[in-house]
Formats: C-alpha cells, structure tokens, sequence
C-alpha cells in the first residue's frame, strides 16, 4: 500500500465528528496520562534507585495480576452487550457490582495464604508486607474497572476519560509529596497509588449516576427474556475474551516476572523503564481501540462495514505508532541518562529490542478488536496462546544468557509469532 492511500485511509477514519473527537479525546488522555505516569516513574526511579523502583513494580504487579486473572472477561462482556443494547445501564451497574464483590472475595481468600506461604518463592527478594499491601488495592481495582467499562459501553468517553486520568494524577501528587516531603519511601509511594485507584472508583460512581436513573423501558432491544440472567449472557461473552485477555496480559508481564527470577530486583527495576516506555507507543492503537470496540459492537449486522473501519483503524495505528517509535529510540538516546540516572542506561538497548514487537501488536490491536466486536472473541486467546508459549520459552532461555535484551528480543520475538 503506497503513503498516499495509508494517509487516505487515515482521513476517512476520522472523517465521522463523533468518533474523531472520541479518538482525539482519548488519545489526548492517554498522552497526559502516559506523561503524568512517566513523572511517577522518574521520581521512583531517581528517589528509590533500582531496587527500590523493582521493589514498587511487583507490588503493584500484585494487584494487576489478580485483577486481570480474575476479572472473567466482565469488562469487555459489559462493552460488547451494552454497545447493542442488549442491557440497560441499570443492569450492567447493579449487575458488576456483585460480580466484583464475588470475585473480591473468592480472589482473597485464595491469594493471602498463597503470598503468606509462598510469597518468597513467587517473588525472590520483594518484602512480603508490600506484596500485602499491594493486594489490598486488588478489590479497588477491580470494581474500578468493572464500572468504568459502562461509561465505555455507554460511549460516554468524557466521563471515562476523566476517570481514568485521575489515578495518574492523584498517584504523582501523592508520590511526590511521600518521597519528597515526607521521605516516606517506598510505602509512601505504594500508598499514593492506592489512593489514585480509590479516587477514580469515586468518581467513576459518580459519573454513572447521570445513566442509571434512565428508565429500562424505554431502552431499546433490551432482553426481554427474563430467564436468562445479566450473569449468563455477560459470563457467557466474558470468559471467551478473559481468556484471551489474560494470555495478553501474562504476554506483558511474564518477561519483568522471569527478570526478576533469574536476575535480581535491580535488574528489575532497570527493565521495567523499558517496557514502560515502550508500553507508551501503544497510545495511539489503545484510543483508536477503546472508541472502536463498542462502535463495531454496534454493527452487529453490519459485518462488511465493521471490516472496512476495522482496516481504517488498522492503518492508523501501523503508520503513528511506527512515527513515534522512532522519535522515541532517537530521543532516548540522549534522554535516558539525564532523566532517570546514569543507573538505568542499560534500559535503552532493551528498549530497542522491544520496538518492533510494539509496532506489530499495535495494529494487531485493532484487528482483535475487531473479532471480539464479531463475537468470536475466543479467536483471539488463539492467537495469543500461540504468541505466549514463543515468549516465555524465548524469556527461559535467553535471561540467562543475555540479561534484560534477551528478556526484550525475546518477547519481541514472540509478538511477531
């Protein structure tokens, strides 16, 4: 395909007013957000050095993982069913309040005595009281992200932007009066993230009040079969894309687990800047994704038209997301040094190695996207369960031998799998 019709392509997604304002609505989010978090990194990085900086990621890995394990797939269920108007607000709200609450409890009482018994054996060298203290923010997190998924549903993306800017903001202003005022440390910074989550879950419940007085009669193609419960059609869709989500999700984090495993905390923590970097050039495929998916939902008889947007989409992830890699390894060079200390420069070769799986995923974003909008979400846990077992297998064994690049080729390797 030459430039010329990669750059048409890209005018005609954004020729629709509504979804180029949500694109550019979200985008914009997600730039302050990456930027709001970088100064979180930098700060932890510079104040805590690299053990301190891997001390606070697997603390906050904790969480994460729990939440994306044992999310069942409810969030994108919520996205998909709501773009069609199968449900009403009313019911996505009350209904994922009680799956979190079940989820919370059953995610507790497996993960305390599993952290109590075998804490230091999952994670050699992290504290345990952080590893609890990063638990704690598991059922936050949680609800969290099963509410906000109805404003995305909804469409509602000022609301679910604003909500999801908040725990970056709130995170930065608390890590920086904790490490800087207080000289709290490492527990004052895991504080400021806790409080983050909590601020948005406000006001992600407030947000929602303006949807859930919406009287359900009046809401069009809702279920009128009363047999069939929120649960069963939500966990019906969910646990097809859980399980793809979550064979993502190990896809990203498996590479900092086994660092950590075969290198050590400070190894860690060096590691971690680069895929946070690299994370960040996925701005562009998440904003384009997070409008997508409940307009393609929508389509649901409409599938040669969701392929066709699909493909728009496609080509403007590829072609952004492969701009800014570059300014970003160009700018790194220099940058990397002066911004997180001399410490961590060994993250910039990471970094590059990460970068062409980076690109490649960014459109495969969309694409998954677009399966899921279709109801086939399980086609993609294909995909990625092909893409995982490349990965970790690449991780085993390459880290022993060449480190952290080993670590970043390898799951690169597995991204074009």
């Amino acid at each position: 395909m030459g430039m010329s019709a990669l750059f048409s392509k890209v005018r005609h997604l954004a020729s629709g007013s509504s979804m180029r304002r949500n694109i550019g609505m979200t985008l914009g989010r997600q730039i302050a957000a990456a930027l709001m978090q970088l100064l979180v990194v930098v700060i932890i990085a510079r104040q805590l050095g690299p053990e301190g900086n891997g001390f606070y990621a697997m603390a906050v890995l904790v969480p994460t993982l729990l939440a994306n394990f044992l999310n069942l797939g409810i969030g994108p269920a919520t996205v998909y069913h709501l773009s069609r108007r199968d449900f009403s607000a009313n019911q996505a709200v009350r209904g994922n309040i009680r799956l979190a609450l079940v989820i919370t409890f059953v995610g507790l009482v497996v993960s305390l005595p599993v952290l109590t018994v075998w804490g230091d054996t999952l994670f050699p060298g992290i504290p345990k009281a952080l590893l609890f203290i990063g638990l704690a923010c598991f059922p936050v997190m949680l609800l969290l992200a099963f509410l906000a998924t109805v404003l995305q549903g909804l469409e509602d993306f000022r609301a679910f932007n604003a909500s999801v800017l908040l725990p970056p903001f709130i995170t930065l202003t608390g890590v920086t009066v904790a490490l800087y005022i207080f000289d709290a440390g490492i527990y004052g910074a895991l504080t400021a993230f806790i409080l983050g989550q909590l601020a948005a879950l406000i006001a992600v419940s407030l947000f929602l009040r303006t949807h859930v007085t919406v009287d359900e009669a009046k809401v069009a193609g809702m279920r009128a079969d009363k047999a069939i419960s929120y649960n069963q059609w939500i966990l019906g869709y969910g646990w097809k894309a859980h399980l793809s989500n979550v064979i993502t999700f190990i896809n990203y984090r498996a590479d900092i687990v086994l660092v950590n495993f075969f290198l050590s905390p400070a190894a860690t923590g060096i590691y971690v800047i680069a895929v946070q970097i690299s994370e960040k050039l996925w701005m562009p495929s998440q904003a384009v994704s997070t409008v997508l998916f409940p307009r393609l939902s929508a389509m649901k008889d409409r599938s040669a038209e969701r392929l066709k947007l699909t493909r728009k989409g496609f080509a403007l992830v590829a072609l952004i997301t492969a701009l800014i890699s570059g300014v970003a390894a160009f700018a790194l060079y220099w940058l990397i040094g002066p911004i997180f200390g001399d410490d961590y420069r060994e993250a910039l070769p990471a970094f590059l190695w990460l970068i062409p799986g980076v690109v490649l995923w960014a459109g495969a974003r969309v694409q998954a996207n677009c399966i899921a909008a279709a109801g086939k979400p399980e086609w993609n846990m294909y995909v990625s369960l092909g893409v995982l077992t490349v990965n970790v297998v690449g991780n085993i064994i390459l880290i022993p031998k060449f480190g952290i690049v080993g670590a970043a080729g390898a799951t690169s390797f597995g991204l074009f799998f």
